[in-house]
């Protein structure tokens, strides 16, 4: 009677661990979860980098010392809607 005792015991103690090892605060599951987290983070922080030198980029080209006065042009079309009085603007409809 003892031994079967011992052996209930035993489960349950066994079958607490495991339960933990899989679903506590440092279990499978949240290990899984923050690997996920860890890989989505670093792809954001590669896509930040790549932005930030082309922003570095851009910032080079409209300095003064050396001002790209193409890409100054391409700006003011692209973000002001600017356009030479010689030049026609047919407008489209998106396609979506």
């Amino acid at each position: 009677m003892k031994l079967i005792i011992a052996q209930i015991g035993a489960c349950g103690v066994l079958l607490y661990f495991a339960y933990h090892a899989m679903s506590g605060k440092q279990g499978l599951a949240e290990w899984t979860r923050l690997q996920k987290q860890e890989r989505e983070l670093a792809a954001e922080i590669s896509d930040l980098d790549a932005e930030k030198i082309r922003i570095k980029s851009q910032i080079k080209r409209l300095q003064a010392d050396r001002l790209d006065l193409d890409f100054v042009e391409e700006l003011s079309r692209e973000k002001l809607a600017f356009a030479r009085q010689d030049e026609l603007i047919v407008y489209r409809e998106s396609i979506e």
